[in-house]
């Protein structure tokens, strides 16, 4: 692979789109000139592949004068990929229902144009004029990003979100690439992790009364967070309730996700420890594919874990499905989720297939879901849930998605979870606690990253650096304050 720009770079957009058509090793040349010149964009591409050259000559009518920067950033760059992948299409056809839009938050581009002054015509205009959107996915930003902006304009003066993250799950699972660690080798830990991680509470607390701050939104996740025991989970309740005002907390969401680690006591403890929303995660409702990526529960499992919630009184109930598991049909995928469906939780969030490269399943041979047949599970999905008065409120996409597709969260009315919103848009500070946690420090239109550790032995045996961390956030927010 050999990409060359000339006049504009924006190496990483190419890159992604490179990576939709070819393999990262293929022998193919692009040569990209960009040029603006009398108010017209020009961008022209030559791809050589086998030999054989493919080009694409695109021109742009586009007026820079009282465009803001980061709008100009936005259409040079999408002129890029356009004239690369109109090249790249006479090569290999692939159905981008995205276009060329990039980037993890498709709604935060809708919803920056929307600051920006554009009117909803406007907005529409540039995504299927410039980025080529389809119809359908213009639809969902557009309806994401006006649901998000409800939940954002709600965010309260000087509130922070704290996340904790729980190493441990009790097994991997084939498709995995997150912060989690298989208790048969680390579950010797979880004493001693959970001992530091009630210190680190106590120091959170701390830190966020020198900020003059107060906390509106816990969310526990890992990992599988019902690994630990009902006494695990006790004492970090308790702490947290010691450590922070809950008459001000609008949201304490947790990770129950595996049914296999629910039980009825560790549910007590979540409902007594104020835990307001949990998530059963079960990804499919094929008992063939359960297997396959190393899920260790069956679908009768999940039905019997959402019953047992219901009547512990939970009545905010998120379940996760994943869209493009290892040999699953379409049909496979609509079983799951009109099975799903009947379970009537409040919340359901569909995920797209990526395989990262912590994954086991990079190494094995298993088939996923092609990109046409992905588009029409995720189709099904809108459908559905306007069926059901489920809306989109959050969206987001990960590198290796087949068909550059997407994630996104649905909820019934009064149960759109705020910090979900909150980790996509970047709008409120989000401090992180345990294992794997990445605190967002938001400053305006900077953020400040701070970064635990993520193996659980490292966070018992490094915890002296655990609480400088914390110290840390202090100091960036006093830089900030005499900058």
């Amino acid at each position: 692979m050999l990409i060359i720009q000339n006049g504009y770079e924006c190496d990483y957009e190419m890159k992604l789109f490179y990576k939709l058509f070819f393999n990262i090793d293929d022998d193919i040349y692009v040569c990209s000139n960009f040029e603006y010149k009398d108010k017209i964009i020009n961008v022209y591409t030559e791809i050589v592949c086998n030999n054989d050259v493919y080009t694409e000559d695109y021109y742009y009518n586009f007026d820079t004068e009282n465009k803001k920067k980061s709008f100009i950033k936005k259409i040079f760059t999408a002129s890029c990929t356009k004239s690369f992948c109109h090249a790249a299409q006479k090569i290999k056809n692939i159905n981008l229902p995205w276009g060329v839009m990039c980037g993890i938050r498709p709604a935060k581009i809708v919803r920056e144009l929307m600051e920006e002054g554009h009117s909803n015509d406007e907005i529409i205009e540039i995504l299927k004029d410039i980025y080529e959107v389809s119809d359908e996915k213009i639809n969902l930003a557009m309806t994401v990003a006006k649901n998000e902006k409800l939940l954002l304009d709600e965010i309260g003066k000087n509130s922070v979100s704290i996340y904790i993250g729980i190493p441990f799950c009790p097994t991997r699972c084939l498709y995995c690439s997150f912060v989690s660690t298989d208790i048969r080798v680390s579950g010797k830990y979880m004493d001693d992790f959970v001992e530091k991680l009630l210190l680190e509470i106590d120091k959170t607390a701390e830190i966020i009364e020198k900020m003059g701050a107060y906390v509106e939104n816990i969310y526990i996740g890992g990992g599988t967070p019902t690994t630990l025991e009902p006494r695990h989970l006790k004492s970090i309740f308790d702490r947290l309730k010691i450590n922070f005002d809950f008459s001000r907390i609008k949201e304490f969401t947790l990770e129950a996700g595996r049914p296999d680690t629910i039980t009825r006591e560790k549910l007590f403890e979540a409902k007594t420890g104020g835990v307001s929303r949990i998530s059963i995660n079960p990804q499919t409702m094929n008992y063939e594919t359960l297997v396959k990526v190393g899920r260790s529960h069956t679908p009768d499992m999940v039905k019997e874990c959402f019953n047992m919630a219901r009547e512990m009184g939970f009545d905010n109930i998120n379940m996760d499905l994943i869209a493009g598991l290892p040999d699953e049909t379409v049909d496979m995928f609509k079983y799951s989720l009109d099975e799903v469906i009947k379970l009537d939780s409040e919340n359901i969030t569909v995920h797209s297939m990526a395989v990262k490269r912590a994954a086991y399943l990079r190494f094995t041979d298993t088939e996923l879901a092609k990109a046409k047949d992905m588009n029409e599970m995720l189709s099904y999905t809108q459908k559905r849930m306007l069926q059901t008065g489920r809306k989109p409120y959050y969206m987001y996409r990960q590198k290796n998605i087949s068909g550059n597709l997407e994630n996104v969260g649905y909820a019934k009315d009064g149960f759109m979870s705020t910090y979900n919103i909150n980790i996509m848009e970047e709008k409120q500070t989000i401090i992180a606690l345990g294992g794997g946690g990445s605190t967002k420090i938001v400053m305006n239109d900077r953020i400040e990253r701070i970064f635990n550790f993520k193996d659980p032995l490292e966070y018992i045996k490094r915890f002296d650096e655990i609480l400088e961390k914390k110290d840390e956030i202090i100091k960036i927010l006093g830089g900030e304050k005499n900058g």
